[in-house]
């Protein structure tokens, strides 16, 4: 009965937690068209392809495709036929691209600056120590999801 409680506690957390301000802008900078911008930020000088960049954001091609034209729509990225390979686009940001990442990083950064503040050093070392667990622990986990994956397909069969 305890881990019942347990895990409905943690589920609703995770649900509240969903909902804050600092996850949803945090959540741009995962998926979509930041993310997309960010990925093309940090890579500097490699050439980037579209599949490099559905690979990276574990989205899909079509979905990948969609980003990349709203983006240049906006003029934040051009796209040009790879020299290597003509069958290949190559992606790139542009000064807009990069000016409109930055403003949008350093709002990100003032906001966790002010929940640091809000919630003290100490809760934040600790709140920091138990996501690392949490993402160090996600193997086990997946492992765990393949195993029930493979049970119901035996099932299935």
């Amino acid at each position: 009965m305890e881990d019942e409680k347990l895990r409905d506690a943690l589920i609703q957390q995770l649900w509240r937690m969903n909902k804050m301000d600092i996850v949803t802008h945090l959540r741009e900078f995962i998926e979509g068209e930041l993310a997309t911008l960010w990925f093309l930020n940090v890579s500097g000088d490699t050439t980037i392809i579209p599949s490099m960049i559905s690979d990276n954001l574990r989205i899909s091609r079509a979905r990948t495709a969609i980003i990349l034209r709203t983006l240049r729509e906006k003029g934040y990225v051009t796209m040009d036929i790879s020299e290597e390979d003509r069958r290949k686009m190559t992606v790139l940001l542009t000064e807009s691209g990069k000016s409109y990442l930055d403003e949008k990083y350093d709002f990100l950064l003032a906001y966790f600056d002010k929940y640091i503040e809000v919630l003290g050093a100490d809760n934040i070392e600790e709140l920091t120590e138990l996501l690392k667990l949490t993402a160090d622990k996600e193997a086990c986990l997946a492992s765990w999801i393949e195993e029930e994956k493979r049970k119901k397909e035996g099932k299935d069969a």
